[in-house]
């Protein structure tokens, strides 16, 4: 969890002795001192997750709620809420502790598939800027020109011709992409429901002296699986795209 590694900061640990010692040396008892010192350490390191949570919100793209991008990503903030409700309501149980670690990777999953919806929405806007038909009729256009056009316009043609096509395949690859953002956005968030429906089955047997083991380390294979895939989709699509 990034507050647990925030305590573990070295500017926080430096923070919490250089407090320690400021007691100390005001005559304050040893354990008051270290008490000193140890919530300077708490405090700091919770201004510093609330601040990094704050600039990674902050950091996300807006998306319409009313567009397909924005359906998808409302269900995977669904499934997210739905995995914290019943994390939550797994106390003192064998899955508990499990379902409790995997709960930051659900939210990491989330995250990145926000950001892949804002990719979709920005990559939507671009094809809009282009007309597949225009360029058909275009491409038509310069077609029957060449074939009646004397040599020293048919250069010109040509590259004309080019042009056209070079805005055919960038509309290509922006289709490609945005279906391949779309699918995986898709993916994700039904995927996350099935870990929501699977943990809530698992959650029946918890009376039980125990949960099988090879079941939690698929509980855990599957959000891996989820998670990787969302990632791998968002460095793809970075990389065909140019950024």
């Amino acid at each position: 969890m990034r507050f647990g590694k925030e305590l573990l900061d070295r500017w926080g640990v430096l923070l919490a002795a250089t407090s320690a010692g400021a007691a100390w040396a005001v005559q304050l008892p040893v354990a008051a001192a270290i008490g000193v010192g140890v919530v300077a350490l708490v405090a700091r390191a919770g201004i510093a997750t609330l601040s990094r949570e704050k600039e990674t919100v902050a950091a996300l793209p807006d998306v319409d709620t009313h567009s397909e991008e924005g359906h998808w990503l409302r269900r995977a903030r669904t499934a997210a809420s739905g995995f914290e409700s019943v994390s939550k309501s797994l106390v003192d149980t064998p899955l508990a502790d499990r379902v409790t670690a995997m709960g930051a990777g659900v939210q990491e999953t989330v995250t990145t598939l926000h950001r892949l919806a804002g990719r979709v929405a920005t990559t939507g806007k671009a094809l809009s800027r282009i007309d597949p038909a225009g360029l058909a009729a275009e491409r038509s256009r310069l077609a029957a020109s060449l074939r009646t056009a004397t040599e020293d316009v048919r250069t010109d043609l040509r590259h004309a011709m080019d042009s056209v096509q070079a805005q055919e395949d960038v509309h290509a690859r922006l289709s490609g992409a945005r279906n391949k953002l779309l699918a995986q956005l898709q993916s994700g968030a039904l995927g996350l429901e099935s870990l929501v429906a699977r943990v809530v089955e698992l959650s029946a047997v918890t009376g039980d002296a125990h949960v099988d083991t090879g079941t939690i380390i698929e509980l855990t294979e599957q959000l891996e699986g989820i998670r990787r895939g969302v990632v791998e989709t968002e460095e793809t699509t970075r990389r065909s795209l140019g950024g």
